[in-house]
C-alpha cells in the first residue's frame, strides 16, 4: 500500500474498501464546497458512489493508469490527492486534489503536493506535472503557483461545472525546474 506521512497528523494513503462510509461523510459534509469546481460532486452522491471512486481507484493503481489517495488527519478523511493520470510514454502525471473547506489555508496540500512532486521525480522518473484547476477557483491556483508551476495556458469554456462552462487554468512544471527550485532552497 502506497502511504506518506506529509506531517506529524497528516497521511496520505491509497484507499481502502473500508474507506466508503469516510468518503462518503467527508463528500457529503462539503457537498456546497465542492459542487461548484468538481464535476462529480452531484446532489445524488451516496454511499454506492463512494464505493465507486474507490474501485476505481484501486484499478487505476493495479493498472498503473493513475494513483487516487485519501489525505487523512488521524483517522479522519479531510480530503483526496493523487495523480490523476499517467502518461507513461511521455513521463507526465497531473495531480488533482480537493479539501474539507474547514482544513483550508492551513498548507495541508501545499505538503502534500511537495510530497507527490518528489515521488513523481524521483521514484517514478516523471518529467512533466501538470495541475489543472478551473479559472475561478483562485485557492486551487494558488498552490501550482507557490510550488513553482508555471501558467502555461487557459482552456477557455473547456469543463461543464454546476450548470455551466468554465475555463481551465492549466499549470506546468518540468522536474528541472523542481530540481533548481529544491538546489536554490526556493520551496
Amino acid at each position: 500500500m502506497v502511504s506518506f506521512r506529509v506531517e506529524d497528523q497528516i497521511e496520505l494513503r491509497e484507499f481502502l474498501a473500508d474507506d466508503a462510509e469516510s468518503v462518503l461523510a467527508a463528500v457529503s459534509g462539503n457537498y456546497d464546497h465542492l459542487r461548484a469546481f468538481m464535476h462529480w460532486m452531484t446532489p445524488d452522491y451516496s454511499l454506492g458512489s463512494a464505493r465507486e471512486f474507490i474501485a476505481q481507484t484501486q484499478a487505476d493503481r493495479a493498472e498503473r493508469k493513475g494513483l487516487g489517495l485519501g489525505i487523512f488527519r488521524g483517522r479522519t478523511l479531510i480530503g483526496s490527492i493523487g495523480f490523476v493520470s499517467f502518461d507513461w510514454s511521455a513521463m507526465k502525471t497531473e495531480i488533482g486534489y480537493w479539501i474539507s473547506q474547514d482544513e483550508q489555508g492551513k498548507g495541508i496540500i501545499s505538503s502534500a503536493c511537495r510530497t507527490l512532486i518528489d515521488f513523481a521525480i524521483n521514484e517514478l522518473k516523471m518529467n512533466r506535472i501538470e495541475i489543472r484547476c478551473s479559472a475561478e477557483n483562485v485557492r486551487s491556483a494558488a498552490i501550482p503557483k507557490r510550488l513553482g508551476f508555471q501558467l502555461e495556458g487557459v482552456l477557455r469554456q473547456a469543463e461543464y461545472r454546476n450548470g455551466r462552462l468554465h475555463d481551465f487554468e492549466i499549470y506546468g512544471l518540468l522536474a528541472s525546474e523542481w530540481r533548481g527550485l529544491i538546489e536554490n532552497s526556493k520551496l
